[in-house]
């Protein structure tokens, strides 16, 4: 019996699991040896331009949020009527509105005109910036509605949020998406004013949106021509003005204007944007349409627009507003000068507060309704 407990022993023995020896604390200190020269040039240079990469990237991807601000400020996606404060209804009569743009889309809006007239002579559909909702824009409308002039002309609002913004329905915005929402609201209004003249009024982004909506529409019962989507409508006859305030004239020169810098590496990703609301080409191309082609709503209105410019926009630099104005003029009338109106000391949000702001306008509603 002692040669089994002899192997038991030397099977326990070869079985016991082996540690290797404790490593000193003091010997896992810092050492003499620095970094190498190249890594320190990596970690140095790489780290800027990854960040400098990844926020490219990040404008890329994300450009649509950055463009089409529905959720700014914070809540205006759940506003209501009713928690307007009531000073910024004084004097105003304002309805809310749906208008329903396919099956799976619904559009919200309102529709304000002034309570001590309530017979309108004329409609103004409002295009809205990138940011906020209809109701925002109260103060505004109560500006014009209420201006003391004398010889002033209450038009109706119809001011109506795209998708994305306010109530409307929360597709994704594009800019082909935008213009279909904006037709239809154009429908709604040849609809329910069907003998009142029209006229378009956009702020900065809805600057360019009118421009880009009125580049398609044509009075031509056949409109089609070569690969250019036209849509006629002989009511489009009534559309009789074009406002822009603030406009400019594309978003690759705004992402220019907002990074000039040539180091900075934002300003190269122009060619990079989805939707490039090239106001200025499309105001440029009615000026010299091709022989054949159908005269569309913008060929007709592009003389006679008027451009509001803020003297200290600091969003949409002046000098772009003012190009896009000098575009309005007709080349073949160089005696026709371009009809813009620099409003002084106003900013981008605030000229609805200065009087020229409600002089220039009243003034251009009014010229419309003594040539209908």
């Amino acid at each position: 019996m002692a040669f089994p407990l002899i192997q038991l022993r030397v099977l326990r023995r070869w079985r016991r699991p082996t540690y290797p020896e404790a490593v000193s604390l003091a010997m896992m200190g810092p050492t003499s040896e620095r970094p190498s020269v190249c890594l320190a040039l990596t970690v140095l240079a790489g780290l800027p331009l990854a960040l400098w990469a990844y926020k490219c990237l990040m404008l890329v991807i994300f450009q649509r949020k950055i463009i089409y601000m529905g959720y700014a400020p914070i809540g205006a996606r759940d506003e209501v009527l009713a928690d307007v404060p009531k000073d910024q209804l004084k004097g105003l009569v304002c309805e809310e509105i749906n208008i329903r743009n396919g099956k799976n889309s619904l559009l919200s809006g309102i529709v304000v005109r002034s309570r001590a007239d309530l017979n309108p002579k004329a409609a103004v559909i409002y295009f809205q910036g990138n940011a906020g909702n209809p109701l925002h824009r109260l103060p505004v409308f109560q500006a014009l509605l209420s201006s003391p002039s004398p010889t002033r002309v209450p038009p109706d609002i119809i001011s109506v949020a795209p998708r994305s913004y306010w109530k409307s329905t929360p597709r994704r915005p594009t800019q082909a998406g935008i213009l279909s929402d904006y037709r239809h609201v154009l429908d709604y209004t040849l609809t329910r004013y069907p003998s009142l003249p029209i006229i378009l009024y956009g702020h900065s982004l809805g600057g360019a949106i009118a421009v880009c909506l009125t580049a398609q529409l044509s009075d031509s019962p056949n409109p089609k021509h070569g690969s250019i989507p036209w849509y006629s409508d002989p009511r489009y006859q009534q559309i009789k003005g074009l406002i822009l305030e603030n406009p400019f004239t594309s978003v690759p020169d705004m992402v220019q204007a907002l990074y000039p810098e040539r180091w900075v590496p934002y300003r190269y990703l122009a060619p990079l944007v989805y939707d490039k609301w090239d106001a200025y080409q499309a105001m440029s191309r009615a000026g010299r349409r091709q022989p054949g082609a159908p005269e569309t709503v913008l060929d007709r209105l592009r003389p006679d627009s008027l451009v509001l410019v803020s003297e200290k926009d600091e969003v949409v630099p002046p000098e772009m507003s003012l190009r896009l104005a000098a575009a309005t003029s007709a080349p073949a009338a160089p005696s026709h000068p371009p009809r813009s109106k620099i409003l002084e000391g106003a900013l981008h949000e605030n000229a609805w507060q200065t009087r020229a702001w409600r002089t220039e306008i009243t003034r251009y509603i009014n010229e419309i309704l003594k040539t209908r």
